[in-house]
């Protein structure tokens, strides 16, 4: 009886370091910091700009990632949304809002050793609101920057 005492000790004491070990990987990423903005359009509505380094780009090369939500709550308006990094377009495209907003997220190469400055633009093509995002990405050693 004793044994089977000290037999689930030792499974239970495996499976925390299992868990304590896997939560430590996870947050000691090396890709540096969020950069956020947020904001709101030219007639009110709401948006939040995001950008970072990362590792998940093809091949597991490093690239500057971009997520970009307009926090509308009016479905069924199209909106045109380009994304640039250092003034270079690397995304363009329409979306339809739903009542839960708009969500964009695209990655361009990361430019080692040079700030990124992102930005995010939208128009409304129903209402003509447009929308000015911008973050600088500093570079990240870690992350191949």
């Amino acid at each position: 009886m004793r044994y089977k005492h000290m037999a689930a000790g030792v499974v239970a004491a495996s499976l925390l370091t299992l868990v304590v070990t896997g939560t430590a990987d996870a947050k000691s990423r090396p890709c540096g910091p969020t950069y956020k903005q947020e904001g709101s359009g030219s007639l009110g509505t709401p948006y939040t700009l995001k950008s970072k380094h990362d590792d998940d780009g093809p091949g597991g090369s490093f690239v500057v990632g971009e997520e970009f939500e307009i926090h509308t709550t009016v479905a069924g308006q199209t909106w045109t949304i380009t994304f640039a990094d250092n003034g270079k377009v690397f995304f363009t495209g329409d979306d339809v809002s739903t009542t839960a907003g708009i969500r964009e997220q695209h990655a361009t190469a990361n430019q080692p050793g040079v700030t990124q400055h992102m930005t995010a633009d939208a128009r409304n093509h129903t209402t003509g609101e447009t929308v000015h995002g911008f973050v600088d990405v500093l570079p990240e050693p870690a992350c191949g920057g």
